[in-house]
């Protein structure tokens, strides 16, 4: 297992303000359908970090989509992760965020800040921060949320057993008002083969609730269970949650953001 003596975190260019007003506006994201935000970030090798930041928009259920490229040194392409989110109600924040780990031949990568929707855009908070994978650092990492939020949960399970849903590449959960709750659409390759976007079982067993666990060093593993109540055609391999479940998940996330690790199942028939 791969460790860091140091928890580094990096504030680009976007910071948390004292100002309540100032907060409540955020700062305009130069973000268009066909011109997305772009920036370039400098990652240390075979790490994991975390990339983590608040959204909103003008717009009802924009559709945002974080990219972290990775690149070797003569400049090819060597990984990609992703997500997507749905921003929901117009002027609304919501935190979006991805944790992914580096190849150990990276050279530089760029964040990317994509969407379809044309509106207004305004981000806050934006935070790169390198994670301390010791057992120690894990261990209070927890320890201190659990002191503050009492309970967290560390992964979503959506119970869609009886809507004959399919297994997919990229399984999405839409709320029934529309909101893009979870969108993973890229990870590394090697991620994709192995692991998968979401887990899939019949029963949540001890090995399916792995997949959501914090760490094999911290096997933590608090699921917040929703019921699905419908499936996207034709390829019914997404699903859709009510509207109360999907504010279940939203406030959930304020305390972890488990979705910005793929830590999702869904049980299925």
């Amino acid at each position: 297992m791969n460790t860091k003596k140091i928890t580094v975190a990096i504030i680009l260019g976007i910071f948390c303000f004292v100002n309540s007003m100032v907060f409540a506006q955020g700062t305009s994201l130069p973000l268009t359908p066909n011109h997305p935000y772009e920036q370039t970030v400098q990652l240390a090798p075979a790490s994991r970090y975390r990339i983590g930041m608040n959204v909103r928009s003008n717009v009802a259920n924009a559709i945002i989509s974080i990219s972290i490229k990775m690149y070797d040194a003569g400049g090819e392409q060597i990984a990609i992760s992703q997500v997507q989110r749905g921003l929901g109600d117009p002027g609304r924040w919501y935190t979006i965020g991805i944790e992914f780990d580096t190849p150990t031949n990276i050279s530089t990568a760029k964040l990317h800040i994509t969407t379809g929707d044309a509106g207004e855009y305004w981000w806050d908070a934006l935070e790169i921060t390198q994670l301390d994978l010791s057992q120690s650092a894990i261990r209070k990492f927890w320890e201190d949320k659990l002191a503050v939020y009492g309970q967290v949960f560390t992964g979503l399970v959506v119970d869609a057993r009886g809507l004959n849903v399919g297994r997919g590449m990229s399984p999405r959960v839409w709320s029934e008002s529309g909101q893009l709750i979870y969108g993973g659409i890229n990870a590394s390759y090697d991620y994709l083969q192995q692991v998968g976007l979401v887990s899939y079982g019949h029963e949540l067993t001890p090995e399916l609730l792995q997949r959501i666990a914090v760490d094999p060093a911290y096997p933590l593993a608090v699921p917040l269970v929703v019921k699905a109540v419908g499936v996207v055609e034709p390829t019914r391999t997404s699903v859709i949650i009510s509207d109360e479940a999907a504010e279940q998940i939203l406030k959930a996330l304020a305390a972890y953001d488990f979705l910005a690790r793929f830590a999702v199942i869904f049980l299925i028939d």
